[in-house]
């Protein structure tokens, strides 16, 4: 059953002010404490658990309780943070700080430019590093799961929302297709049987800069699967979107889950995102032109015979005889002659 405004939890600790939003798995609810301080609770959604069979309603449970536990070590400025996982009555919750601000869905067909998108899909990739070094995915990265607030004057992007991450091993006992996000789901995630891994989040992330660059959201993996519908790149919508970030979002987001890369870190890497700024694209190298041997051959023999010539007439300097500058012998005067 869901928690109405004013019910107390943890024997007053927590007050809900009021639900923020249900998806499939879980019911987010804005809480305050004694502090006043507003938070945010999870729970696992009751008309799934009752869907379910009762092993597999404990098995859920369990796993929900063992993913909280684990998020609570994904520590990164840019992950919603999460403290340590509580039981209220037969529910299990996960408390989680709140986010006071606005998501990137909630700028509609904005543009952004391409430095600013690649700013914030920095720093959802660097935290999505985090969370698969946890053996975790996300699963359900989009704009509207990720948040901006204002720190020291400047928006910075937080992942929010990971009532969807589930561990690498997992196999959904249930249909995968009521829990996708359409245009931003890879399509391993419409199958039960297809193992996930860190590309399943790099197909979203990659989706997702798709959108911030052109303002439109890609068409669904699903249709272009079954479908054979077209995936229009994002220079053809934004002609001012590099090569570079046009190649990465294609790359990010092939249909075959072994032709992504295979980390976060790669494809932040394609982006040029190794560093706090994102890197400039490398200098164009131009070709080497052909050499033509004939003319150097050539102008090495001109200069050959130039240097003989000079080495000629240095000699021929030096071998002439210069005019006598010797003053010649006078006779002696009659006026000198003595006579003996």
């Amino acid at each position: 059953m869901a928690w109405v405004a004013g019910k107390q939890l943890q024997g007053g600790k927590y007050t809900i002010e009021r639900e923020l939003g249900r998806g499939r798995f879980g019911i987010t609810y804005l809480v305050r404490n004694r502090d006043v301080d507003r938070l945010v609770i999870k729970t696992l959604n009751d008309d799934l658990l009752r869907s379910l069979t009762q092993q597999e309603s404990e098995r859920l449970e369990t796993m929900f309780w063992q993913e909280a536990v684990k998020l609570t070590r994904c520590k990164h400025k840019h992950i919603v943070q999460v403290a340590e996982p509580f039981k209220e009555g037969d529910h299990w919750c996960l408390l989680m700080e709140y986010v006071d601000g606005v998501s990137l869905a909630d700028r509609g067909k904005q543009i952004l430019s391409e430095q600013e998108a690649l700013r914030y899909i920095q720093q959802i990739g660097e935290a999505l590093i985090v969370v698969h070094e946890n053996r975790l995915i996300h699963r359900d990265v989009h704009p509207g799961n990720i948040f901006l607030r204002v720190r020291d004057a400047q928006a910075e992007a937080v992942l929010i929302d990971f009532g969807l991450a589930l561990d690498f091993d997992h196999i959904l006992t249930t249909n995968r297709t009521k829990e996708t996000s359409e245009g931003f789901t890879p399509p391993e995630l419409y199958a039960q049987s297809i193992p996930t891994g860190a590309y399943s989040d790099i197909y979203s992330l990659a989706a997702t800069l798709y959108v911030l660059v052109t303002g439109q959201t890609p068409v669904s993996a699903l249709k272009r699967k079954i479908d054979n519908a077209r995936l229009v790149e994002p220079k053809d919508l934004n002609n001012l979107v590099s090569d570079r970030t046009n190649r990465a979002i294609l790359t990010g987001m092939k249909l075959n889950p072994q032709q992504r890369s295979q980390s976060m870190r790669e494809w932040l890497d394609s982006l040029g995102l190794t560093g706090e700024v994102p890197q400039p694209e490398p200098p164009v190298v131009a070709e080497p032109r052909s050499i033509n041997w004939t003319h150097i051959i050539a102008a090495i023999a001109a200069i050959g015979a130039l240097l003989s010539g000079i080495a000629a007439l240095i000699a021929n300097f030096k071998t002439s005889t210069p005019p006598s500058h010797t003053a010649p012998s006078q006779s002696p005067s009659p006026s000198s002659t003595k006579t003996p």
